[in-house]
């Protein structure tokens, strides 16, 4: 029999494949791998500005740690303090020779709230809260306001405002406000011009003329010659009145000098809704009004009297701007009536018979 003859060659070649397999494998015979994050959270996960949270994590198999958010690097299990302003998020990186792995949590920050318990004497004051109306009256507690510095001011009817900007809410607790407020002082202004005044009367019979210049200011129905009287007057309150000024009472004031016929004559006041010039108005030119008198009052057969109407509410409009003013119009309230009244005017010769606007305020 003959023998087979061993290939050394090939047996040189398939050990040393052997060997090099082996040392790939390493002693141990595990394959490296990339760190293992075995956990990376965050408690709480939900703050308020300024407070805390912290972060936690454990990592195996990591040459280095770091975490972002400028907290750097770290070792393979810790933990850390955090307090972000605002809703952030943290990844965690693992990195060995092999490669790197991340993981990340999130801190959602939640705006800071507190209460405002505000309380007047006398109460009953309007609350504004950084300038904005809210909308309620003293007592009251403000609920769910942020954080921080806040402006609180209370305005009451007849009594001076008051007003704090550095009022301070702290997260989860209650601001207690409790002011006494004071009382205003009240002023007094007399607006009487004289023949630099506007006021003028118009009349029916007379449509195309003017009486701007008349001393007389005439309201009503002339029986003998049948014909309608009216009268317009004008204020120009802004220019003497401060703007912040709160109206407390207003009158408008003609002194009556003489009356036609015998009885009564209710006279209306009207809001005037267009302009007038006080040289040019006439019956046929004359502006247009209100529907509804704003005041009304009597006037009866005498001499040598102050007639007075109620006009709080016009003058405040005209103050607020919310009315445009254009002036006021006197006519009676029924036309056409069977009296007229006569009435000094801005041009009469005795100032202290002229046309009066008496308004009653106080500076908030």
């Amino acid at each position: 029999m003959k023998r087979r003859k061993i290939n050394y060659s090939k047996c040189f070649n398939l050990f040393f494949a052997i060997a090099v397999l082996v040392f790939m494998t390493g002693c141990s015979g595990i394959t490296p791998t990339t760190p293992i994050i075995n956990s990376f959270l965050v408690n709480p996960t939900s703050i308020t500005a300024g407070e805390s949270s912290n972060l936690s994590w454990s990592v195996t198999d990591a040459i280095t740690v770091a975490i972002n958010q400028s907290v750097g690097s770290v070792a393979s299990i810790g933990t850390t303090a955090v307090t972000p302003t605002t809703t952030t998020t943290y990844i965690l990186t693992a990195t060995n020779t092999v490669g790197s792995v991340t993981a990340s949590v999130t801190v959602t920050v939640g705006a800071a709230f507190g209460s405002i318990d505000i309380n007047s004497n006398p109460d009953g004051a309007k609350v504004y809260l950084d300038g904005v109306d809210t909308g309620f009256i003293t007592p009251i507690v403000l609920t769910n306001k942020s954080a921080g510095t806040h402006t609180v001011k209370l305005e009451l009817y007849l009594y001076e405002s008051k007003e704090d900007t550095t009022i301070s809410v702290t997260a989860g607790e209650t601001t207690f406000l409790n002011w006494a407020l004071t009382y205003a002082t009240t002023q007094n202004l007399t607006l009487q011009p004289g023949a630099e005044g506007k006021d003028a009367q118009v009349v029916e019979g007379d449509p195309d003329t003017n009486y701007g210049n008349n001393t007389y200011l005439y309201v009503g129905y002339y029986t003998l010659n049948k014909l309608r009287y009216r009268t317009y007057l004008y204020f120009d309150v802004n220019s003497f009145l401060p703007a912040d000024a709160v109206v407390t009472t207003a009158y408008l004031k003609l002194h009556q000098y003489g009356f036609m016929v015998t009885g009564s004559l209710s006279i209306g006041l009207y809001q005037v809704t267009e302009d007038w010039t006080e040289s040019a108005i006439t019956w046929n030119n004359q502006p247009g009004s209100s529907s509804d008198a704003e005041s009304t009052n009597s006037v009866y057969s005498i001499t040598d009297a102050w007639i007075s109407w109620y006009i709080k509410d016009l003058l405040k409009g005209w103050i607020d701007g919310s009315i445009t003013n254009y002036g006021i119009l006197l006519k009676p309230v029924n036309e056409p009536a069977t009296n007229m009244a006569l009435f000094d005017s801005s041009d009469y010769s005795i100032a202290a018979y002229h046309p009066q606007l008496i308004i009653g305020y106080y500076i908030p």
